[in-house]
């Protein structure tokens, strides 16, 4: 089993891959998720730092780490099995499937990371913009499967349908609570060019505004890649505003080419950092 002493003679693309799995399964066992499945490909922020740029030698590097890093969990004890799950068409949409040897001990590690993290990083909190980040992924690759689970409830109640975006701002908020504290729904963003808007939510602690969309008939790639970059410039006149995550709900899978909306529109520019997610994957 790991220990301090050990963790800190790791470099920083170790450590932090490290870490970075060892948090999405952590996520996966809080909503006791079995087997657990993480994506082999996660946009994140510190390897952003790391490793700048968004090549393909970038994303290979980054998965390379990724899955080293759950092989290593697995030498030390923390993982009882280990599996890669390729995806048909992406190497980059594949996943690691999981099982976790001995959850209390799992637990322990993750404090371990976190401390260590904290030493590398003091300014490093639970409401940090990557941390935060993260687990917004998390809730948005979970949304399809809970909307899903709604449809169908006890005792011949009404089914909770997502027809709209006004449903997926209803079920995206109630997942919001599982992780954060101080949510404000519908704030409005300073005026640019004479017109102010309202946005979803405003997470405050962790200074980062989500919005929702949902496909329907007539938004296209174009034109919801047209509405993002215009919700991104004017996010950044917010003072609370430090990042942008966009949820794109597309159970019909009408967008020709989501991956490259995903791409394209995720960056950091001018101090603020967008994550645009579409699911449910293809």
């Amino acid at each position: 089993m790991l220990t301090l002493a050990k963790l800190r003679t790791f470099d920083e693309e170790r450590f932090y891959s490290v870490l970075d799995v060892a948090l999405d399964i952590q996520g996966e066992l809080d909503f006791r998720t079995n087997p657990i499945l993480i994506q082999i490909m996660r946009f994140n922020l510190r390897f952003q730092a790391l490793m700048p740029g968004d090549g393909i030698a970038m994303r290979d590097r980054y998965c390379e780490l990724r899955w080293k890093a759950a092989q290593f969990l697995k030498a030390e004890g923390y993982l009882a099995d280990v599996e890669w799950i390729e995806h048909s068409y992406d190497r980059w949409q594949g996943h690691i499937k999981i099982a976790v040897a001995d959850e209390p001990e799992f637990h322990r590690l993750v404090v371990m990371l976190n401390e260590e993290e904290q030493r590398r990083d003091p300014s490093v909190n639970a409401q940090d913009l990557p941390s935060a980040m993260a687990w917004l992924e998390q809730l948005g690759d979970r949304f399809h499967r809970v909307a899903l689970s709604l449809r169908s409830r006890h005792a011949g109640r009404p089914p909770f349908e997502v027809n709209n975006e006004y449903d997926v701002q209803d079920l995206f908020e109630a997942l919001l609570h599982t992780r954060f504290d101080d949510i404000r729904p519908e704030e409005w963003t300073p005026s640019v060019a004479g017109k102010a808007s309202r946005i979803d939510f405003l997470l405050k602690q962790e200074q980062i505004m989500v919005e929702m969309k949902m496909t329907r008939e007539g938004l296209n790639d174009g034109r919801l890649g047209d509405e993002l970059i215009i919700d991104s410039d004017k996010y950044k006149a917010h003072p609370d505003c430090k990042g942008l995550f966009c949820f794109v709900y597309d159970p019909e899978h009408r967008l020709k080419n989501p991956d490259a909306i995903e791409s394209d529109l995720s960056r950091k520019t001018d101090g603020l950092s967008v994550r645009v997610q579409v699911r449910p994957k293809r």
